[in-house]
């Protein structure tokens, strides 16, 4: 999905942070208001490597996280949805255990230059 694509989101080329902004191995959240629409999308940061995807487990399409910048388990491997456990692979968004296998998270296309992550 692209954010552009996203009533009330960023433009297409619109920064949306520094990747020096995002603490290595956490998440940065944001939230896109369109009428009653909200759409709440995080980026991920594995060392120079950046993954983005809608906020929203595809089994209950609650929110993955209960606490802010973090969506990984102890182990900092997989997602984890925090209200029922499934595991999600970090760079394909794939569910790999829990009630949404063989689901994934939705991604959302964004770019990494001069070290602007950048909405398409």
């Amino acid at each position: 999905m692209k954010l552009s694509d996203i009533s009330g989101g960023p433009k297409a080329g619109e920064i949306l942070c520094a990747l020096r902004d995002i603490e290595d191995g956490k998440a940065m959240e944001f939230s896109y208001q369109a009428g009653d629409d909200l759409r709440e999308i995080f980026v991920h940061r594995m060392g120079d490597e950046i993954f983005a995807y809608e906020n929203s487990c595809p089994h209950a399409y609650l929110p993955l996280n209960m606490k802010a910048g973090l969506f990984t388990e102890k182990s900092g491997k997989y997602f984890m949805c925090q209200n029922h456990g499934a595991l999600f692979d970090i760079k394909s968004g794939d569910c790999l255990a829990g009630p949404c296998n063989g689901q994934g998270l939705t991604p959302i296309e964004i770019d990494l230059t001069d070290g602007n992550i950048i909405a398409r």
